[in-house]
């Protein structure tokens, strides 16, 4: 065994070996500099190497993993909004050549944003991007090429979308400083079943070229390690046909759809309807938007479909709806809040999947994004039957609304629970902060202690309750909820076939002792461990 050994957050179940390959930015493309051109002129070059790099992004991005595409999209939005380049003018009149100007801008837009750290995150995946056109217009390598041959296991303080975008054959693993479970490095891997070690201190220490274990069971990354040193993965042997609750798929347009038809997902338990207009310059007409749903409802797999109505905000620009900066956006204007000034596209998304559900048949429940009071609940409900929606549920993502759910009775046929947004809200944690992936650990007993309550809440109301949150994907977590008396679990469709066999290999009291045993657990490490221990 290796004399270093890097504990953090593992990602996935597959082990990998490679060499270490860090990848950091050249200070170079960070220098301001100032220019001998007119601030006319540097404000042509500015304008000129956004469209340029935005488009040679969208270009490169096309065969990428549709959750990067998504996520670029979302950045790029940002990017390209005439207010950022705006921003830049001040510094461009300053004598300051446009890298420089882009740079103070993305600083400035920073310190507007206040303390909120969800926000910055996406600042500082703006800033990577902004680093690559410096590099265009400077005429140098905003950082090394990861090689297109040999093995290797990427190594850096954390990753921006753009950087996981370009992950080829020769990339086996990850390992970051930062990050935690539901950051865009992890979600993106996870889409990728690349495995990869999170918020590893000490990572950057790593030799560039030695050989190391990236061992995601383990939580941990071994100098000198090999295969052999990984901690076994868990094998389930299916003992029934079908597993113990229903396995659906999680969406975000035609193309997830159509990839999760082919897996064995019962349905779709989180249709992500804000992913249609992430680059959505104008409000789309109602026939517009009854044309994509019945085509997405058309080609989502057999089974039944929870679509959830549009949750921007935050991290999720829509740019149609113009919602300007907001000092803290994760505690803002975001999910069902966005009603009050958007009612009218409200009432147009929930009439359109109402003629979308009528032309295609499909069993569809419709639940409304970031409700935490009786009356939003209400409101909705009212919303739904007016368009002729009769099956009707909410997100629990907040801890307020799952304090009144009593209140509730009668009103909703369902509950879903979204465990990152809910995870981050219990632990006052940003689910994107690069420090704090410890906190939203899936496994912390505060998270799992909450998912059972809500569980015997909606058991009082008569109603069933779905996980659709990225902690479903983990085959153990999904035996875990199942225990708790959750009736279905919906993750992305690359991970359908591995929980839907852990499910399939387990019997309800093998579940039930399997959640007792990580509500009784004291730390996430503990609850993992213990459970983890049954079926080792």
């Amino acid at each position: 065994m290796s004399a270093t050994e890097l504990t953090g957050i593992g990602v996935g179940s597959r082990a990998a070996v490679g060499e270490v390959f860090l990848l950091e930015t050249s200070d170079a493309v960070y220098e301001h500099q100032s220019t001998k051109h007119s601030p006319a002129e540097e404000a042509s070059v500015l304008a000129t190497a956004i469209a340029t790099t935005a488009a040679g992004i969208r270009d490169e991005s096309a065969t990428s993993d549709p959750t990067a595409r998504e996520i670029l999209e979302a950045l790029l939005i940002i990017l390209e909004d005439p207010e950022l380049q705006e921003m830049a003018k001040p510094y461009l009149s300053e004598g300051d050549d446009a890298p420089t100007a882009l740079f103070k801008a993305l600083d400035e837009f920073a310190e507007l944003m206040g303390d909120d750290e969800e926000f910055l995150s996406r600042v500082a995946d703006l800033r990577g991007i902004a680093a690559r056109i410096s590099g265009w217009v400077r005429g140098i390598a905003a950082g090394p090429s990861i090689p297109t041959e040999g093995t290797w296991i990427i190594v850096a303080e954390d990753l921006t979308p753009l950087e996981t975008s370009q992950f080829g054959d020769s990339v086996v693993g990850v390992v970051t400083e930062l990050g935690g479970p539901t950051s865009h490095t992890a979600i993106i891997c996870r889409a990728l079943s690349l495995p990869a070690v999170v918020s590893a201190k000490g990572a950057m220490t790593l030799t560039p070229g030695e050989s190391v274990l990236v061992d995601p069971e383990g939580n941990r990354v071994v100098s000198g390690g090999t295969l052999s040193d990984a901690t076994q993965a868990l094998t389930f042997i299916p003992q029934s046909d079908a597993p113990l609750i229903t396995v659906r798929a999680n969406i975000g347009g035609l193309e997830d759809a159509t990839h999760a038809a082919k897996t064995s997902a019962r349905g779709v338990g989180l249709f992500r309807t804000e992913v249609l207009y992430l680059s959505a310059s104008r409000e789309p007409t109602l026939d517009e938007q009854v044309a994509s749903y019945v085509e997405v409802l058309k080609a989502a797999p057999a089974g039944k479909i929870i679509i959830r109505t549009i949750d921007a905000g935050s991290d999720k620009p829509v740019p149609f709806l113009a919602l300007g900066h907001e000092e803290n956006p994760a505690l803002g204007v975001r999910g069902f809040r966005l009603a009050h000034d958007f009612g009218d596209f409200q009432k147009s998304q929930l009439a359109a999947l109402a003629a979308a559900i009528d032309a295609t048949g499909r069993d569809v429940g419709v639940m409304a994004p970031m409700v935490s009071t009786v009356e939003e609940v209400k409101s909705f409900h009212a919303l739904c039957h007016e368009a002729g929606i009769t099956q009707v549920g909410i997100m629990i993502e907040t801890p307020a609304i799952i304090q009144v759910l009593p209140d509730l009775k009668g009103i909703l046929s369902f509950l879903s629970i979204g465990t990152n947004d809910l995870s981050q809200y219990l632990f006052a944690a940003d689910r994107m902060h690069p420090q704090l992936g410890a906190l939203n650990n899936p496994w912390q007993p505060g998270l799992l202690r909450s998912v059972k309550q809500v569980v015997e809440k909606a058991q009082d109301l008569d109603i069933p309750v779905g996980v659709c949150g990225e902690s479903a994907a983990n085959p153990l977590l999904s035996i875990v909820f199942a225990g708790f008396g959750i009736s279905s679990v919906s993750v992305a469709p690359s991970a359908v076939e591995a929980v839907s066999t852990a499910l399939a290999s387990v019997s309800q009291k093998q579940a039930k002792q399997a959640s007792l045993l990580a509500l009784a657990a004291s730390t996430p490490a503990e609850a993992e461990a213990t459970v983890r221990a049954m079926f080792g």
